[in-house]
């Protein structure tokens, strides 16, 4: 964020907590200090990410700074249809509508949003949102977890849909979300480098097979995507991985939902493969746990839908879903070429071949998906 936007917000920040330019307090409220979070965040429209510390001991708080796609550097890189949306609408806000509109009442017992203190516009291309510092337990990510993070991403999906509550800018068109997403990154950014054969003379990846399976596996993602637009079709978080379902420490059986991405209509089950993925692509989940994980969140996301009156949507649809998402959301983006260029050590070494085998998997995943 440059310069100019950081002292709007701290003047705003001011004049909305009532404290002085310093970070003292000013009369009886206390003093604080604005932190910028080291948090590396890959969405186009995150301008900055802050934590407001308060040094008399009250809680903290959190700052995200939204920014149009005009702000983006390489919004030109974008699909010409994902391109015209994001520029011809209100998409840049969508994470603050989410927050404001609360989703009409679709949020389960045991999900919940953060707490939202206040939503400001800085400029016509930033606003800024003050939510609460989500205290978290320290919970393991067990099968039970899991499983109840699936269950109630089927209620979520089921009365998201069923009471159209996500914002007027989220994509109500069957399969344009995940044909735009594949499109738009994974087909410009991903293939290119990855069914390059000069890429895997890299050292760490020049005994590895997966180029000409990645390679055939990019044919039939088309065949995919119209399979999953035919789909039952349910209204989304967008990117429910564990890191974005955060457990309170006040209610340690529950989530906290929070970083929405722009969504909308997508194949039933589809918020599964980012909760699968989520921590093997962090490193935390061994590729050898995530078969019998795929089965447990496919039957309790499907007892949540179930509960929820969707019986007219079956196991299969899910499991077709969860798959579609996977393959063309992660398998190609698993290969870690952004690190390739680093020195050779025994952790990169380490970490390559951990994300190879994660890629081994997806792509053994959708061969079989595509087959059956």
């Amino acid at each position: 964020m440059d310069r100019g936007i950081k002292n709007q917000l701290a003047e705003r920040l001011t004049k909305l907590l009532g404290l002085d330019h310093a970070g003292e307090s000013s009369g009886e409220g206390p003093g604080w200090a604005l932190e910028e979070v080291g948090y590396v965040a890959n969405s186009p429209t995150t301008a900055g990410l802050y934590r407001i510390r308060y040094t008399s001991g009250w809680n903290s708080l959190f700052v995200k700074v939204l920014s149009t796609y005009e702000r983006w550097p390489m919004v030109h890189l974008l699909a010409d249809d994902f391109r015209a949306v994001a520029l011809g609408t209100d998409l840049w806000r969508y994470e603050a509508d989410v927050y404001l509109d609360g989703l009409n009442g679709s949020l389960p017992v045991g999900l919940r949003l953060p707490q939202v203190y206040c939503v400001e516009e800085l400029d016509r291309d930033h606003l800024v949102m003050v939510v609460e510092d989500v205290a978290t337990a320290p919970a393991p990510w067990d099968r039970e977890r899991y499983g109840h993070a699936a269950e109630l991403l089927g209620k979520l999906n089921a009365r998201l849909t069923r009471n159209d509550a996500l914002p007027a800018s989220a994509v109500r068109t069957p399969g344009w979300l995940t044909r735009s997403m594949f499109s738009g990154f994974v087909e410009r950014f991903a293939l290119p480098p990855l069914l390059d054969p000069a890429t895997w003379t890299h050292p760490l990846l020049a005994e590895s097979d997966l180029r000409q399976d990645l390679a055939d596996l990019a044919d039939r993602v088309p065949a995919l995507l119209d399979d999953l637009a035919s789909r039952p079709q349910l209204m989304s978080h967008g990117d429910a991985c564990p890191q974005n379902l955060l457990v309170p420490a006040d209610q340690p059986d529950g989530f906290v939902a929070i970083d929405w991405t722009a969504s909308g209509l997508v194949a039933a089950g589809d918020d599964l493969g980012q909760l699968l993925i989520g921590r093997a692509h962090a490193g935390e989940l061994d590729v050898a746990e995530l078969a019998e994980l795929r089965e447990l969140v496919i039957r309790r996301y499907h007892a949540g839908l179930v509960s929820e009156g969707c019986a007219d949507i079956g196991e299969d649809d899910v499991r077709a879903g969860l798959d579609g998402s996977l393959i063309a959301r992660n398998a190609f983006l698993s290969v870690p070429l952004d690190k390739l260029a680093e020195p050779l050590t025994d952790e990169l070494a380490a970490n390559v071949a951990k994300r190879l085998e994660l890629t081994r998997y997806l792509v053994g995943l959708g061969a079989a998906s595509l087959t059956a």
